[in-house]
């Protein structure tokens, strides 16, 4: 029904257009804007963050460098004469002077870089391992470096150890030092020119600078920062607990074998959802990476509030824009609808009706044709119409009142057989049956009723038979959903089963059954009578089809009940409204009324 009155509304069709024409490209336009401007801030984020990790590659580079030229400083003297280190190295002298020219030069490399927290030095051919600790010197007999296996695969270059817990490089002489996380570095000493290898240096630093420089990079309540070995081991993390350790994002891993230099790199998997920053340190011997997690969350945080504003100003736009657009509707059709309400008026019979529109446009020129038109009308035809209004009512009133009510008298004789037979039980049911009809059957009006009303009127009616005739009279309602509620004259469905028992019904017979059917088709209301006495011959059927359709005035009492319902249904409700005659499915007759359903229509319901 809505969808039907929307299609019928010139109002609803304008407004709807114009906040469609209005809303659309609003909406169109939101919506490009937000995933515009997410992809600007994503890019802009990114952006950013691969700066931070160059800004942090290079500082730790430059640092690594330091580290890197402190562990050179074994070869300062490689040209000269003197007791250096590389010449003891070199000759593997083991004296005293010797041994403190070594732990006057492990010194000076500690103190090279500020975060060595030790050094370690083995003496191929002297056989000796030496460590400076916290300003502590110890040494003991070492026939093979303690780090030679992390140097079996190089010759020259220096090889950095990932985080871990310093050790003691198998010298165990007090004073013991305690374990500390730190990072390594570790080279082959080779004579010059040759490659002959004539010691091994290891320095152990604290990753305190490491930790300061990758702290700075990223925003750990958002982010996630991590500085990773080749092999995949963590050296620096956002938790401790994964420092040392090897990274366990499989995604991540499987991008570390695969990256080179720097860029980005989208994820989408159950465990990480957002983009990988990475960049690659690069320094001889150095092969780690910088790799910042930065998830969706934090990548729309800015899009969200730039979102906000848009869609916010875009939205009152478009709420002004959508009360201006219906008011110029209203403005537009608030003419059209009040003509259309006087028509409606005029249609109800309201022909002296003063129309009256103050407009100067096209719509105000059409109210003033329509009222001239109106006037000529109504000066025409209003007593003409009135007069046959006058008829009509006259010949209703008088078809109504040809209904003989035989079934009254039945019914008082059937209570008082009752009544003798019985000394009384259901009495009062039958009494109040018979009040019940006799209230409906002779109520004056000429309003409509809703159909259960008559639908309820011819069961009393049954009802009463049923109690006279016994078993020999059985009957069913059949009432569609929904088809109660629609109106019908008065008085059009007992006379149809009343036809029952003066042409169809034996009481020496068989039994008897009476079908009453109601339902809607299209818009059509159809109601039928149906019973399955004796089969009526095709002959007969039309025969009957003629004199009811004729309409005659004739008083015969066989045919004046279904030409009198014909006659007031068609006065009712039109000329569409017909009666239908055909043999039943199982003898008998099936009368069938058409009642036409008007959408539009205005008269009242007697309830």
């Amino acid at each position: 029904m809505r969808l039907h009155a929307l299609r019928r509304s010139l109002r609803a069709k304008l407004v709807i257009f114009l906040l469609l024409a209005i809303t659309l490209p609003l909406t169109a336009s939101i919506i490009i804007t937000n995933l515009r401007t997410s992809s600007i801030v994503t890019d802009d984020k990114v952006k950013t963050a691969a700066n931070l990790l160059y800004q942090g590659k290079t500082n730790l580079e430059h640092y690594m460098t330091t580290v890197t030229q402190a562990s050179l400083l074994v070869y300062n003297g490689t040209t000269g004469g003197g007791d250096t280190l590389y010449r003891i190295l070199e000759q593997g002298r083991e004296d005293y002077l010797s041994e403190q020219e070594i732990y006057t030069s492990l010194q000076s490399i500690a103190v090279a870089v500020k975060e060595v927290h030790q050094v370690y030095l083995h003496a191929a051919k002297a056989g000796r391992g030496y460590v400076i600790v916290g300003g502590n010197k110890k040494k003991t007999d070492q026939p093979q470096p303690s780090n030679a296996y992390l140097l079996e695969q190089v010759s020259v270059a220096p090889v950095f150890e990932p985080t871990h817990k310093s050790g003691d490089y198998g010298i165990l002489q007090p004073p013991y030092s305690v374990s500390k996380r730190v990072v390594s570095i570790h080279r082959k000493i080779i004579a010059i020119p040759s490659d002959v290898q004539i010691g091994t240096l290891s320095i152990d630093i604290n990753t305190s600078i490491i930790d300061a420089i990758c702290q700075q990079l990223y925003d750990n309540t958002k982010e996630q920062l991590y500085l990773l070995s080749k092999d995949g081991t963590v050296v620096y993390g956002p938790t401790s607990a994964e420092i040392g350790l090897s990274w366990q994002d499989t995604t991540g891993k499987e991008l570390l074998r695969t990256i080179k230099g720097s860029g980005s790199s989208v994820a989408n998997s159950d465990t990480f959802r957002g983009v990988y920053v990475y960049d690659q340190l690069e320094l001889n011997g150095l092969d780690w990476t910088l790799v910042k997690l930065i998830p969706n969350s934090t990548l729309q945080a800015g899009t969200r509030q730039v979102t906000m504003v848009n869609t916010v100003v875009l939205t009152i736009s478009a709420i002004i824009v959508a009360i201006v657009a219906v008011l110029i509707s209203f403005w537009i059709t608030s003419p059209i609808r009040k003509l259309t309400e006087y028509a409606n008026r005029i249609q109800s019979g309201e022909l002296d009706i003063d129309i009256r529109l103050n407009r100067t446009d096209e719509i105000g020129a059409l109210a003033r044709r329509f009222r001239l038109m109106m006037e000529t009308i109504n000066n025409l035809v209003l007593r003409e119409y009135r007069l046959e209004i006058a008829n009509k009512t006259n010949e209703l009133k008088a078809l109504q009142a040809q209904v003989q009510p035989h079934f009254l008298y039945n019914a008082l004789q059937m209570i008082g057989t009752s009544a003798l037979q019985s000394g009384a039980p259901g009495v009062y049911q039958l009494v109040m049956l018979l009040g019940k009809l006799m209230r409906y059957s002779m109520s004056g009006s000429n309003k409509p009723v809703a159909l259960a009303q008559e639908i309820e009127h011819t069961t009393a009616y049954l009802e009463l038979q049923q109690q006279r005739f016994g078993d020999k009279l059985q009957y069913t309602i059949d009432m569609a959903p929904g088809t109660g509620i629609l109106p019908v004259p008065r008085m059009i469905l007992q006379p149809l089963a009343e036809n029952v028992f003066k042409h169809a019904f034996d009481p020496a017979g068989g039994v008897l059954r009476v079908t009453v059917q109601a339902l809607r088709r299209d818009e059509q209301l159809l109601i039928s009578v149906e019973n399955d006495g004796p089969p009526i011959p095709d002959s007969r059927l039309d025969e009957l089809r003629t004199l009811i359709h004729q309409q005659s005035e004739r008083s015969d009492q066989e045919h004046i009940g279904l030409s009198n319902v014909l006659s007031r249904l068609r006065l009712n409700c039109g000329e569409e409204a017909s009666m239908t005659l055909e043999g039943g499915a199982g003898g008998g007759l099936r009368i069938t009324l058409h009642v036409p359903i008007r959408q539009d229509s205005n008269e009242e319901v007697q309830l």
